[in-house]
């Protein structure tokens, strides 16, 4: 029997009753909802500034959690689909949880290493997430696991929403009670979302069909390399996750500096989650019915022109182009890329594959962020985000256009080789 129809039949059987298909989706939910529900998210960065780390050290310090996520993504990828995609999500939590813990010791050495392990544990959640997700989506079949997908990711992200807005609303409030208090709560929150996964079963490969980790790596790099249509994917998905990411972390600071106090900070983004559950819930329906590079391109534009409202530097302007225009739009940027990634990823390596998705999306800020953070010592957050739309612009023309030069390319390359 095949490797992919022995996968069939295992999905067929985990999927045969839609009792088993909803609770399954309700445990993901709940540990999607405990590890979302960052009380530290919109506070961390103003909690390094108060404790008189500059932007530049606080871009430094992101840097090495890219790095760290970086050089763990392919070995963790692995990891999910030899080990279990299960295994590495728990294994993912615990780290995590460690990392939040290491901020009540505001120390250099302390805060590094509270960032490698935090990296390390994005690493671990980047590929085996998504991949345990589609294996969520069966029974099998491309188009109708695809449909599925796409739907149950939208679901999950408006989950991840309502984490984030309890989390970063409640992030300002608890910290006025101590400084201490929102990296203790989420702590527990993280370690809580272990429960739920452990109702749900492991995922990975049949062991009669494992091979090696550094063969396994090769051979998901080789299905990327001979899929130019997936190369291009990954390479936009990393580029647009590390504009969105860098934007997205320096805006507590941004929203600080034009006069929001620490609630009211924690107030926009909890508010954010109800234009971005808006735009989730219709991500399915767009994704199906557009064009991938008109959705896309799309998508790229209305991000840009949230960037010009926030370059304005004026207070309503800048809120309401973050949140409508640049902030909200990831929730049809993350869907519609991850269901396009998923269709064209191997099964065999499909956590590793999507493993490299994660890990260029560390590429980009390794070098984007501590780039921006500098940049804040010297010029202003409205000229800083015009460099970003110039690098946003830019860099998606470039992949888009090499993409097609690539397909172009191979086209010829398979009609002389016919020939």
């Amino acid at each position: 029997m095949s490797l992919s129809s022995l996968d069939h039949t295992t999905l067929s059987t985990a999927h045969a009753t839609s009792p088993h298909l909803r609770r399954h989706a309700l445990a993901y939910a709940l540990y999607t909802l405990a590890v979302s529900s960052r009380f530290t998210q919109a506070i961390w960065v103003i909690y390094l500034a108060a404790h008189g780390y500059s932007p530049f050290a606080i871009g430094l310090y992101e840097m090495t959690f890219h790095l760290a996520k970086f050089l763990a993504e392919a070995p963790t990828g692995v990891f999910a689909d030899l080990v279990g995609r299960r295994a590495s999500l728990i294994v993912a939590c615990v780290l995590s949880a460690v990392a939040e813990l290491l901020y009540l010791a505001p120390v250099p050495p302390v805060i590094f290493l509270s960032f490698v392990l935090s990296g390390t544990s994005f690493a671990f959640r980047g590929g085996a997430d998504s991949a345990y997700l589609w294996s969520l989506a069966g029974p099998p079949g491309l188009a109708e696991t695809a449909a599925r997908y796409s739907k149950l990711f939208s679901r999950m992200f408006i989950v991840m929403l309502v984490g984030e807005a309890i989390g970063t609303s409640s992030g300002g409030f608890l910290s006025t009670i101590g400084a201490s208090v929102p990296f203790i709560c989420q702590t527990l929150l993280t370690l809580a979302g272990i429960a739920p996964l452990l109702m749900l079963p492991s995922r990975r490969m049949p062991r009669e069909h494992r091979s090696s980790p550094l063969r396994h790596l090769g051979a998901g790099l080789r299905a990327v390399w001979r899929d130019p249509i997936l190369l291009e994917l990954l390479l936009l998905s990393g580029l647009l996750a590390g504009v969105f990411a860098t934007v997205s972390i320096y805006a507590s600071l941004f929203f600080h500096t034009l006069g929001f106090s620490l609630s009211a900070v924690g107030l926009i983004f909890g508010i954010a989650v109800v234009p971005s559950a808006l735009y989730a819930a219709v991500a399915p329906r767009l994704v199906a019915r557009l064009p991938r590079i008109w959705l896309l391109a799309g998508c790229v534009l209305a991000e840009a022109l949230g960037l010009l409202a926030m370059a304005s530097q004026r207070q309503w302007i800048a809120v309401v182009g973050f949140l409508l225009l640049f902030y909200s739009m990831d929730s049809i940027v993350a869907p519609a890329l991850s269901r396009y990634l998923n269709e064209r990823a191997p099964e065999a390596q499909r956590a590793t594959v999507l493993s490299l998705d994660t890990g260029l999306f560390s590429a980009v800020m390794i070098v984007l962020f501590p780039l921006f953070g500098l940049g804040l010592t010297n010029i202003s957050f409205g000229a800083a985000y015009l460099w970003v739309l110039v690098a946003l612009i830019g860099g998606s023309g470039l992949i888009l256009g090499g993409g097609a030069l690539l397909r172009r390319a191979r086209g010829r390359r398979d009609e002389q080789d016919m020939a």
